[in-house]
């Protein structure tokens, strides 16, 4: 009632000041809703953009998704103010992305907007033979003659205006043809049809020239091999240069199908960091970081050719990041297993399985797509080292009591068992095609061949005695010609093996090469370059110029 008493003497000037007031704050409240709107579509643009250029990094093709977009929200009004005042706002789950690595520029389409665009396309018209007669319609739609705006349809088809100026509406058979003719000029971007060119087809019916185009293959084995004891190698600027680690560079590792020449490269450690870096002999550009604030990561790989990258640590829980939609999967535990840190595992070579090494001698295997366990496998002694073979079907194993397991990933059975002639605990394996080999923690690394078949008792083909302390970690390049090896018990812990001849390189590294104490190494795409991740935090790269040259 008192209300209403003061509300009835209220006075007409007093009334229209509060009706004043009151439309104000009305709009004051519509202004606050439109910033956040335009904020969050801002922000939606950003991710878009930053997801479509990681995901021309693995997949190939021009990133651009979401570039339109932003550049269409930046046209919308100036709220680099507002915006610039509510910054770090966070991520779901405290998950940090870091996006100092993208550009503002607009780039060409990706490979992801042109199939779901070309695929729209295609469901308006059916592909005309270009040789076929252009031939009358039995009948017109009367909505076919009905014309479009491009401005106030979907932003999809904005992109499809000849000039911004443009504001007039089309017809269907005009969008028809616009549509038609950005779907043929992405498509030469983008497809990779260079096996229908007639120059790349060879018909050999001539059993001359088929020996020749074998001797030709013949020549290219012999120029393709690579010479040993003296290494082309040329250093170049560090590959996290741009954000360096704060911590040991706990892991490095290529992503097998980026582009051999400007390869996409990750480095991770104690810092909490997953950074991504796109690899030059010029420079290495960052993409961008993602900060796990509960785990310090031991590990982290990429999941075969895929976006997807594994980050593990001394915990019972590991991350699953898509890297191409940006999302971050958390799998708090595995099923029937009570291991409180998962910090050791190797990756399939199609990503499809995950080999974490467990407790009591277990090999505890995950299905990395639906993130379930699917088996283990079971040792005599603790697991120390584990590695796949290259064709996936086996998985190396060792650990304290030395001997050498081969596991049929498949059936889960034990096919080959023997003992490292060193004596010693194991530290590291790694195997090729040809051969396999074992890294002692007395620092010797025993060469066996892989086309001897499966034995109980096997006698190393060399036994390699560089290193002083454990070889801890051991690496192929892609074709087997290089085997990397690593102690982080020692200063500049690093020999590179020649292969073929078993031999390490004499001239490289040499006291004066900046190592420091390595902890983590990994070979490029076509072994262009090689990482190394040390304790001071840096990813130091290096160009191999036999791989440069050929």
């Amino acid at each position: 009632m008192p209300s209403s008493k003061a509300k009835q003497y209220e006075s007409p000037l007093t009334m229209a000041a509060s009706s004043t007031n009151e439309e104000i704050t009305d709009e004051k409240k519509k202004k606050r809703r439109e910033l956040k709107s335009r904020k969050r579509a801002r922000k939606e643009a950003e991710e878009d953009l930053e997801a479509e250029k990681l995901t021309a990094m693995l997949f190939g093709g021009n990133a651009s998704l979401g570039a339109s977009r932003l550049f269409a929200v930046e046209e919308e009004a100036a709220i680099n103010d507002y915006h610039g005042q509510h910054q770090g706002d966070g991520e779901d789950l405290g998950f940090q992305i870091d996006r100092t690595g993208l550009d503002g520029g607009v780039v060409e389409e990706s490979p992801l907007e042109q199939q779901l665009r070309g695929a729209s396309a295609l469901q308006a018209f059916q592909t005309k033979d270009d040789n076929a007669e252009e031939e009358s319609p039995a009948w017109v739609d009367d909505e076919d003659e009905a014309e479009l705006s491009l401005v106030e349809s979907s932003n999809r088809l904005r992109k499809l205006r000849h000039s911004r100026e443009e504001t007039e509406a089309i017809t269907a058979d005009e969008l028809e043809q616009r549509l038609r003719k950005r779907y043929e000029e992405s498509t030469q971007k983008s497809a990779r049809i260079d096996w229908a060119n007639p120059s790349h087809v060879e018909e050999v019916e001539d059993p001359i020239a088929k020996f020749f185009s074998t001797a030709g293959t013949l020549l290219k084995s012999t120029r393709d091999r690579l010479p040993p004891n003296i290494l082309k190698i040329v250093r170049c600027p560090d590959a996290n240069q741009a954000d360096y680690n704060q911590s040991v560079v706990r892991a490095v590792n290529f992503h097998p199908g980026s582009d051999p020449e400007k390869p996409l490269l990750l480095t991770a450690g104690l810092d909490k960091t997953l950074r991504f870096f796109q690899v030059g002999a010029e420079k290495s550009e960052k993409i961008h970081g993602v900060h796990f604030p509960r785990l310090p990561i031991y590990n982290a790989n990429f999941l075969g050719s895929s976006g997807n990258v594994v980050v593990s640590g001394r915990r019972p829980f590991f991350y699953i990041y898509d890297a191409v939609a940006g999302k971050v999967d958390l799998v708090p535990r595995i099923q029937g297993r009570d291991e409180k840190s998962w910090e050791s595992h190797v990756v399939s070579p199609d990503g499809k399985l995950i080999a974490f090494v467990g407790n009591d001698g277990y090999i505890v295997l995950v299905d990395s797509h639906n993130k379930h366990w699917v088996g283990d496998m079971k040792c005599n002694g603790s697991v120390r080292a584990l590695s796949f073979t290259p064709d996936g079907r086996y998985i190396l194993a060792s650990g304290s009591d030395g001997d050498i397991y081969r596991w049929d990933v498949h059936s889960r059975r034990c096919v080959e068992r023997f003992s490292n002639n060193d004596g010693t605990v194991s530290a590291s394996i790694a195997a090729t095609s040809k051969f396999m080999a074992v890294g002692a923690e007395s620092g010797v690394v025993n060469f066996y061949s892989e086309q001897q078949g499966m034995s109980s008792s096997k006698t190393p083909l060399k036994s390699i005695m560089n290193l002083k302390t454990s070889a801890e970690d051991l690496k192929f390049n892609h074709d087997g010609q290089i085997m990397a090896m690593i102690t982080k018990r020692e200063k500049h812990g690093l020999k590179l093996l020649h292969v073929p001849t078993q031999t390490v390189f004499s001239n490289w590294p040499t006291s004066k090469t900046p190592l420091k104490y390595v902890w983590s190494v990994d070979f490029s795409p076509k072994s262009k370059y090689i990482a190394i991740g040390n304790d001071k935090g840096k990813c130091l790269l290096y160009q191999l110029g036999h791989y440069h040259e050929t």
